[in-house]
């Protein structure tokens, strides 16, 4: 049998499609069924849009005419350090200004009898800029006067940076319990002043009041004759015109009375007509002695013996 080329043709078509037979069709038609893949986003790409996107909105909104700043890189060159003087506080003073240096007399808390007087006395220094003459008062301005002074000259001239002390006799008030007075410096224009940053704090008298005990006073009576005529004894306060009085009968050679609590003189005269003497309580010196009486003791030896016709001065 002659094999022509038309018989090899129409064999291998036939075994292809036989070949072709034997695979499932769902194979075949996968290619065809899936969907269409999306190209791989370019990543860079895309990045890069955005940027270009973001600083072309920025450049269309920034403000026109602001200059881009520049970043210098760092260096190690140091900076020279600067000797800018600080400003500095101007300092306050005053044409008249007290300083308060001291209680000279009557610590704050001192205890005094109802009534009793006293001098107080303070230091104090001219802090100001203006010298202080005896047209400078210093005046009650507050509190418990104790008292009726309500005002003192200064005792001189102060110049700024000097000391004084300036007193003022009180009387402690007649009830018992604590007493602040207030006082402070007037210049001859009648403007008070006194210590402080402000220069407008007074300074001030504190004392207490009590009722203590009063004390008790003995002594003898040595009058220059025979026998000791009726007397009348006075006790005079010291620094006041307070004067307590007792009388004794005839011949009495001693006494013993009782006196509030302070400091005193003691002295005497007889109740004879022609007898102008005077009997005192003495120093060697014949001035007049003072003594204290505490409340609740008994002051002794007390003794008025020394005589004379002429008044006797008072000592310490």
């Amino acid at each position: 049998m002659k094999i022509t080329t038309n018989s090899i043709l129409i064999l291998f078509g036939i075994l292809a499609f036989a070949a072709l037979a034997c695979f499932p069709i769902s194979m075949l038609a996968m290619p065809l069924l899936q969907p269409a893949q999306s190209p791989t986003p370019d990543t860079y790409a895309t990045v890069q849009a955005m940027v270009t996107q973001t600083v072309y909105a920025m450049t269309q909104n920034a403000p026109a005419h602001t200059p881009t700043p520049t970043l210098l890189p760092p260096t190690n060159t140091p900076v020279p350090p600067t000797n800018t003087p600080q400003p500095t506080a101007t300092a306050v003073t005053y044409c008249d200004w007290v300083a308060f240096v001291t209680d000279v007399t009557v610590p704050d808390g001192t205890r005094f009898a109802p009534g009793e007087t006293f001098n107080k006395v303070w230091r104090l220094k001219n802090r100001g800029t203006c010298t202080w003459t005896p047209d400078y008062l210093l005046v009650f301005t507050g509190g418990e006067q104790m008292g009726g002074t309500t005002a003192v000259r200064l005792p001189g001239f102060v110049a700024p940076g000097q000391t004084v002390d300036v007193s003022v006799t009180l009387a402690a008030p007649d009830r018992r319990g604590s007493y602040i007075g207030y006082w402070m410096l007037r210049n001859p224009s009648g403007v008070l002043f006194g210590y402080g940053a402000n220069a407008n704090q007074a300074f001030y008298v504190d004392i207490r009041v009590v009722n203590e005990p009063e004390g008790e006073v003995t002594g003898n009576i040595c009058y220059p004759s025979e026998f000791n005529p009726p007397m009348t004894l006075y006790f005079e306060r010291k620094g006041t015109n307070e004067v307590i009085q007792f009388s004794t009968p005839q011949n009495t050679a001693s006494y013993k009375v009782v006196l509030p609590k302070g400091r005193y003189y003691a002295y005497a005269f007889p109740w004879v007509p022609s007898a102008n003497l005077e009997g005192a309580y003495v120093h060697p010196d014949r001035l007049m002695k003072s003594f204290v009486v505490k409340g609740g003791e008994t002051t002794s030896g007390i003794n008025i013996c020394d005589w004379d016709v002429s008044p006797h001065g008072r000592g310490d």
